[in-house]
């Protein structure tokens, strides 16, 4: 354990974005982070910068404080972020997964705590899970993992308010075993904390909620299904209806595809997929039902041509509703009086932005070759009459080119594009909200060839 005094401290900075009170730069050329709102609905964004975790706070509009929480080693990764009554908790994993983190704010800095025992050569740790309850103290789910025989153990850890860990072990003699570290996920239940856990091995992704019992633990399947492993984090919590929801993707590589599954368990348990392929970031639950967070993807290789950097597309799904916005959705939050709270990793960085209501705007793109060299493109925004909507030309690693501003008629628009020189080409339409400077977008997923 360890304390990040005053001086370091020092380097703690104020960033003030310009442009709309709603649509704030957090920090320039930072790529993804962590949203977390306190109880007061004042959002924090955490996340990593050189060889830095940075905590940054909304002190006004357009303005955040930065403050330097810890210096973490090369690779590191933040694997999970929360705010409550005593401040900040973040969770880092360092880059060869076997080292797990907890960073929280103490007064007059920062304290570290180091949660895992050392680990056998062939042991990696799971993405972590973190809650917090009612004082703010955390509570932390994760797994230990052995990569020679794919035994896991699942463990939970309770951090008091002087630092001291207590650590649980939920399950023993290697169950259950994988092809991957489980990821966890601790959640609060009727005052007692439950711990979700999805695994994958020998062709079935299953998730159990784990729950004590005397002086046991019982495991629930919530969902069970063909497939290779979970892919990242697993979200979970307990909505305003009272029931469980929680929300993974997990892999199907014979079908080339990485589902985002939605599970809710009341009376009984339901699960259902919700995007073919995407990765899950965030679960916000809500008086409406349960809202996930994730991106979707298209990679050099969809469209068959070289490099290794992907687009995009982050994709916000509430029930038959799926909103698509323009970069990487790395936050989604539920705000006082029901505004919802967006954090956007984009070519110039992190940006945050709040909107009054659930997002529900829709974007829609067709592109067609007219057999000429010239393609038409042609779409338009759900909602909206007029407006301005930005088209631009993309293929993945290489960065994209803006061909147009086309007015909105009617809520639609349509656009001739004669000097599509490279091919495959996709194209991604952008509309920006002028009361929020939300980014929505729809991007092709079908890219205009050479053969039309």
């Amino acid at each position: 354990m360890r304390l990040l005094g005053p001086a370091t401290l020092a380097l703690a900075f104020v960033l003030i974005a310009p442009g709309r009170a709603s649509a704030d730069i957090v920090a320039r050329g930072v790529h993804d982070g962590s949203l977390a709102l306190d109880a007061k609905g004042t959002p924090y964004v955490a996340y990593l910068h050189g060889k830095s975790l940075l905590v940054a706070t909304r002190t006004g509009a357009g303005r955040w404080r930065a403050e330097v929480a810890d210096s973490v080693s090369a690779g590191s990764q933040l694997m999970a972020f929360q705010v409550g009554s005593a401040g900040p908790v973040a969770l880092v994993l360092s880059g060869d997964s076997r080292r797990l983190n907890l960073v929280r704010k103490r007064l007059p800095g920062w304290q570290t705590i180091r949660l895992n025992t050392k680990l056998a050569g062939r042991g990696y740790l799971g993405w972590p899970g973190l809650t917090l309850d009612r004082a703010g103290l955390p509570l932390v789910a994760y797994t230990r993992w052995n990569s020679g025989n794919f035994k896991s153990q699942l463990l939970l850890s309770r951090i008091n308010a002087k630092g001291g860990v207590s650590t649980t072990r939920i399950t023993a003699e290697g169950f259950p075993q994988s092809y991957v570290p489980p990821p966890a996920e601790p959640v609060i239940v009727g005052g007692r904390v439950h711990v979700l856990e999805s695994y994958g091995y020998r062709g079935t992704v299953a998730t159990f909620e784990w729950f004590p019992q005397k002086h046991s633990w019982t495991g629930l399947g919530i969902d069970a299904g063909l497939g290779d492993f979970p892919l990242g984090p697993l979200f979970g919590g307990i909505g305003p209806d009272g029931y469980l929801h929680a929300a993974w993707t997990e892999s199907l590589i014979p079908l080339a595809s990485a589902p985002v599954t939605l599970a809710t368990r009341g009376r009984i348990s339901d699960s259902t997929f919700i995007l073919d392929r995407a990765l899950t970031t965030g679960l916000a639950l809500t008086g409406t039902g349960a809202e996930v967070a994730a991106n979707e993807w298209v990679s050099p290789d969809d469209i068959g041509v070289s490099g290794q950097k992907y687009l995009w597309a982050g994709t916000i799904v509430h029930r038959r509703s799926i909103v698509e916005l323009d970069g990487w959705l790395a936050g989604l939050a539920v705000a006082p009086r029901g505004a919802r709270d967006v954090l956007l990793g984009g070519a110039a960085g992190l940006n945050w932005y709040r909107s009054p209501r659930r997002l529900t705007t829709r974007v829609t793109i067709e592109a067609s070759d007219q057999g000429d060299g010239t393609v038409d493109v042609s779409g338009g925004v759900s909602g909206v009459s007029s407006g301005k909507v930005v088209l631009y030309r993309e293929r993945p690693s290489e960065k994209r080119v803006a061909v147009a501003t086309v007015n909105l008629s009617g809520g639609a628009f349509s656009f001739v594009d004669d000097a599509p020189v490279v091919r495959p080409i996709l194209y991604r339409a952008v509309y920006t909200d002028p009361r929020t400077g939300i980014p929505y977008a729809a991007l092709l997923r079908e890219p205009i060839t050479d053969t039309g």
